[in-house]
């Protein structure tokens, strides 16, 4: 049995696991993050259940795949209907507490918290409606503003980075009046960053000259996958003839620049933490919600199921954790429902007994299994469903209707080489579809996302009214207003 501790949560938005110090990054600083592991353990094979904000966030809290939930994209957002593990914390006397960015329907639903501090949600509650356009003929509208955010990758401050700042003195300030609380607790400290537009205060930019920067892999039109998953992703965020190098190295500094604003975020609370004296008793998380391509395969952001897209970083520490140990095991963002449960001494409920997902208790003592990774996609940029599944080092993406990618993760870790790229079958890839298949049919829940995407629609005057609402590529802060791009 897990011995129950108080704990902290950090979330960031958009971070790739391999843009990590302790990862081995060549570059990136992430000292606080760093600290973790080292105190701790990391994960090294962690995914999120889909490459998107929402749909990720929901399953992060429910422990349910988008799926079996019906939170498919940026308009059909987490609101409540879902039993989460904030709600079993709560409910176990637990003061359940979020700061920042959440990404859920509006703090008016029972999110599960005791309390929300300053807490970002989608827009008027009704989030990213042209992603519901993905199911009609025509798709979702082409934007122009998704290339024109990564082109302000320069010197400079974003919103993000000044509610980053405000999330942590809450943070900060909210620890210090539980100090010496005899009551239990767990804190959720959410930053909206590293996601983009990748301006940076000075100081974190000169951290990463542009001519020392790590290029991305395939990023010229030359060297793309021809794929028309991502081909279709590149066309519809005006991608497809590609970028310059001084673009993608600016892409790149500014990314490097705002992960380490992020981490410096955490490293206050700790340092906060270590002088409140609960640094030693108090266990602490940080996870992303998804990843980010960077010019990786010539992607820009997330939509897809490359390694860059779901991949996400997984550090622990605190009591009962060993330190440094990392874990090979495959992970997900699902697993972090019963694991967190166990991590407070909370109970799971009848309800909660065919969650997928499982506690990483046992692969944190050295326990460790081999089991799947999977993730699913079905929003913006996606024409039909997508899906990952990886079983050992073997990884198969399936969209619908397209032909399958085969990659073997022991000597391809970039993801370079399809194994099917010049047509035909391959053993393993038979046998991932079938281990895919085992969890659903892949064909059948496209037609239920877009069934249920049109549906949300008709409640916002159907097609035509969501195409006048507008597109955007960012959700503001609280307080600011939404940047619209109308196609």
């Amino acid at each position: 049995m897990t011995q129950a501790a108080n704990l902290v949560i950090f979330l960031s938005d958009n971070h790739n696991r391999r843009f990590v110090g302790a990862a081995g990054h060549p570059m990136v600083k992430t000292p606080a993050i760093d600290s973790i592991a080292q105190r701790g353990v990391r994960f090294e094979n962690a995914y999120c259940t889909s490459p998107l904000c929402c749909p990720s966030r929901a399953a992060i809290a429910t422990g349910r795949y988008p799926h079996q939930t019906g939170y498919w994209d940026n308009a059909l957002a987490y609101d409540g209907r879902v039993p989460t593990w904030h709600h079993r914390v709560r409910d176990a006397g637990y003061e359940m507490t979020a700061i920042g960015k959440l990404h859920f329907r509006s703090s008016e639903d029972d999110n599960g918290f005791s309390e929300e501090i300053d807490t970002m949600h989608i827009v008027e509650a009704k989030g990213a409606l042209s992603s519901l356009l993905r199911a009609t003929q025509d798709g979702v509208p082409r934007r122009q503003a998704h290339r024109a955010i990564y082109e302000d990758s320069v010197p400079g401050e974003a919103e993000y980075q000044i509610y980053d700042r405000r999330i942590t003195d809450q943070a900060i300030e909210w620890l210090q009046a539980r100090a010496k609380s005899a009551k239990p607790w767990v804190l959720l400290v959410s930053y909206p960053s590293p996601h983009p537009p990748f301006k940076v205060p000075q100081r974190f930019w000169d951290m990463y000259p542009l001519s020392d920067v790590p290029m991305p892999i395939q990023w010229r039109p030359e060297d793309r996958p021809k794929h028309p998953a991502p081909e279709y992703l590149a066309w519809m965020n005006h991608l497809q003839d590609g970028f310059s190098e001084d673009f993608v190295r600016r892409v790149v500094a500014g990314y490097c620049g705002l992960i380490t604003h992020t981490d410096e975020q955490i490293g206050r609370v700790l340092a906060e933490m270590e002088t409140l004296n609960l640094i030693d008793e108090t266990r602490v998380l940080y996870t992303s919600d998804h990843g980010e391509a960077a010019g990786h395969h010539g992607i820009l952001g997330k939509a897809n199921h490359y390694e860059h897209g779901i991949g996400v970083p997984l550090v622990m520490a605190g009591p009962g954790i060993p330190q440094g140990r990392v874990v090979e095991q495959l992970a997900s963002h699902v697993d972090l429902f019963p694991t967190i449960v166990e991590a407070v001494g909370a109970e799971t409920a009848a309800e909660d007994i065919d969650l997928p997902g499982t506690s990483l208790w046992p692969a944190i003592q050295g326990g460790e299994t081999v089991r799947d990774a999977f993730a699913e996609y079905h929003a913006m940029g996606s024409r039909n469903s997508g899906f990952a599944l990886r079983h050992g080092d073997l990884k198969l993406i399936y969209h619908v209707d397209m032909p399958r990618q085969l990659f073997d993760l022991s000597v391809d870790p970039l993801e370079e080489n399809d194994l099917l790229k010049d047509g035909g079958s391959h053993p393993s890839a038979d046998m991932l579809e079938s281990r895919l298949r085992q969890i659903l049919d892949p064909a059948a829940v496209d037609a239920r996302s877009k069934a249920d995407q049109a549906i949300h629609m008709e409640k916002f005057g159907g097609v035509e009214a969501v195409r006048k609402e507008g597109i955007f590529s960012r959700s503001p802060i609280p307080g600011a207003e939404v940047e619209l791009e109308h196609v």
